[in-house]
């Protein structure tokens, strides 16, 4: 099951019409709020879906405070969506600092892996292992239902 988390309403939510995830207080914030919605019992995800559309700034403290946390505690597979550059030059050195891989995907529905590297094609085959994920024609990896 995907359990889809709207990074810009969770953010609304938490600490209100903000639209930057800066410093850690406000990644705390944010981190148990979605803690509280994948724990419910009718979410039971396998797969969180995080859609960073219309967030503006992401921070190192914040990329640290939910998505790190959120690995190594909660969830198995993280599906990162809706990422600019800067979004994914936070996430990057905080999840290889960890050791830590999440999936991204792509406009194109393609998936990717960023983070430590051999935990990235460790995640991206076991999709594959569970049909969760399937190789496409052109040689990529893309989700079997989205």
């Amino acid at each position: 099951m995907i359990c889809d988390i709207k990074m810009q309403a969770v953010l609304r939510e938490s600490v209100g019409e903000y639209g930057d995830l800066v410093t850690r207080p406000t990644g705390r914030a944010v981190r148990e709020r979605i803690e509280r919605t994948i724990a419910a019992p009718e979410a039971d995800p396998l797969i969180a879906r995080m859609d960073f559309a219309g967030v503006g700034c992401l921070d190192y403290s914040c990329a640290d405070e939910i998505v790190a946390k959120l690995l190594r505690d909660r969830v198995r597979f993280l599906l990162l969506v809706g990422l600019t550059d800067g979004h994914r030059e936070a996430i990057e050195p905080v999840l290889q600092g960890h050791r830590l891989a999440v999936v991204i995907q792509r406009d194109d529905g393609t998936l990717d892996a960023i983070g430590e590297a051999a935990a990235g094609v460790a995640l991206l085959r076991e999709l594959v292992e569970r049909r969760m994920a399937r190789p496409t024609e052109g040689g990529a990896i893309a989700l079997v239902a989205a």
